[in-house]
């Protein structure tokens, strides 16, 4: 005897509405997402972020990587009396302005 299947039972008329269901619904669904996506990535003017980047100070990468390792080991002792020297010269420098 011949095993029916939930799809055997279902006309042709049916299944095209169903594909023709899907397919609306995919078709949607991928529609809204283009357009979020368009919504979500902003405009990026490359002279601007060209300019803004030329802006940045230049660094000393030696000067980084060895501070970064002597406070990784430890090595590196702050001068209490040098950084409130510094703390209290920018105080003074944001209450001229």
């Amino acid at each position: 005897m011949k095993k029916e299947t939930p799809t055997s039972k279902t006309s042709g008329n049916q299944q095209r509405l169903n594909q023709e269901t899907v397919r609306s619904v995919v078709t949607s669904l991928l529609r809204d997402r283009q357009r979020d996506k368009q919504q979500a990535e902003p405009a990026i003017d490359l002279d601007e972020l060209r300019a803004a980047l030329d802006e940045l100070p230049t660094i000393n990468a030696t000067k980084v990587v060895s501070l970064h390792r002597r406070i990784f080991n430890g090595d590196y002792k702050v001068d209490s009396d040098r950084l409130a020297e510094k703390l209290m010269e920018l105080e003074a420098s944001l209450d001229r302005d």
